[in-house]
């Protein structure tokens, strides 16, 4: 019975055992808290990756960005200041170009000869070199003129003068046999008396005498010798001319300054030598009256007709002398096709084309009352008589040309 006791203990006491043991058995529990921890550890380790890899991504695009932004901040402020560069530089270029035909014009006078004949030693020299540069082969100078046809001529102590050419200087000529006052005139289309005051004749005097030397002057009127204190109103006021003529005269060359120099040759074209008595006409001026009668009316009168001086070969044009600030209307219906304010040669200006080849310019004005491309209408007011520009005093200067080409005002005007 003890065994029996005993051994029912025996296994009472293992079925307790085993039965604690199975109850206080951990390891499904520890195995299921490991592989949530390691789930969560691998979830946490995930999203840090993903965090990671959004950052990256995130600040590369701000970066592309960021470089896109300021790769177009950069040229568009590059551009702009581009954009002022290239503004300042045509300014710069324009004042410098203003500068140089200021200069130009105010010194056109003194530096004519100088200019014409430097600029043609640079186009020869120019030639010149091109020639030497382009031409692949040499030419060579072959004689292509028979002797039979070369023109020959005796040689003569006897100036040849070109026709058809404006003088800029006087000429020394040798009177030759059956020369006389009046054909001189007529050969070198100038008045008996410019010769006669050109050459102390004395007025009554006509007899010129073979093998004396003449001074011929470049133009009707009267040579002078500018001495200290003259100047422009002094000089026309003596010998009764214009002073616009004087100045428009090419070959006195004054400058826009309108100073005279001692010693300057000056040119006083229809000018009249003063005299004690009565001063003889030298030659006939043309009245107010005939011009108007003699002109086709395709133009009417700008302002009053009051001619200062006359169309020549160097006055391309007629000076209409009004007081200043005078109205000053359309001549003609036309378009504006040039209207300028400036302080030399022509000074505030317009040019009218009025059809068939047809321009009109209106110049010296004081008050500009038309614009680039306007049409205006004959009789319309387009301005007023000034002294801008290349002008002695108030007065306009009306100018006529067809298809480029100098026309007389008088021969259109009613």
């Amino acid at each position: 019975m003890r065994e029996s006791l005993s051994d029912s203990s025996e296994d009472l006491y293992s079925y307790t055992s085993t039965t604690t043991t199975d109850i206080f058995d951990f390891s499904e529990a520890e195995d299921f808290v490991s592989e949530k921890v390691l789930s969560n550890v691998k979830s946490g380790s995930l999203n840090s990756h993903f965090k990671v890899i959004l950052n990256i991504f995130k600040n590369t695009l701000l970066s592309v960005f960021g470089f896109a932004f300021e790769l177009t901040h950069f040229f568009v402020v590059y551009l702009v200041y581009l954009k002022t560069k290239v503004l300042q530089l045509i300014h710069s270029l324009d004042v410098a170009k203003d500068t140089f035909v200021d200069t130009l014009m105010w010194r056109r006078g003194l530096l004519f000869r100088p200019a014409t004949h430097g600029g043609v030693i640079i186009v020869t020299a120019l030639a010149i070199v091109a020639g030497g540069l382009f031409t692949r082969g040499q030419i060579i100078a072959q004689d292509l003129t028979s002797q039979e046809s070369v023109l020959r001529s005796e040689n003569t102590t006897e100036t040849i003068v070109p026709t058809n050419r404006p003088r800029s200087e006087i000429l020394d000529y040798k009177v030759a046999s059956g020369d006389t006052l009046s054909t001189l005139s007529n050969k070198f289309t100038v008045s008996i008396e410019s010769i006669k005051w050109a050459n102390s004749i004395s007025e009554d005097n006509d007899t010129i005498h073979p093998g004396t030397s003449l001074k011929i002057p470049p133009v009707t009127g009267v040579v002078y010798q500018v001495k200290a204190g003259d100047n422009l109103e002094k000089v026309a006021k003596t010998y009764a001319a214009d002073k616009q003529t004087i100045v428009d005269f090419p070959f006195n060359y004054i400058d826009d300054s309108l100073a005279l120099k001692p010693g300057q040759t000056l040119y006083v074209p229809n000018g009249v030598l003063p005299r004690p008595a009565t001063p003889r006409i030298v030659r006939p001026r043309v009245s107010i009256d005939t011009a108007i009668a003699a002109g086709s009316g395709l133009l009417s009168w700008p302002v009053p007709a009051r001619i200062s001086q006359y169309y020549s070969w160097f006055h391309t044009g007629i000076d209409l002398a009004n007081p200043y600030g005078t109205p000053i209307y359309a001549a003609a219906t036309g378009k504006v096709i040039d209207s300028k304010k400036q302080n030399y040669s022509f000074g505030w200006y317009c040019i009218v084309d009025i059809g068939n080849g047809y321009t009109v310019a209106y110049a010296h004005m004081s008050a500009l009352a038309c614009r680039l491309g306007e049409t205006v209408q004959r009789g319309q007011y387009i301005g007023a008589v000034g002294t801008t520009g290349r002008a002695t005093g108030p007065h306009l200067h009306m100018e006529v040309r067809r298809y480029g080409q100098a026309v007389n005002p008088l021969s259109l005007l009613k």
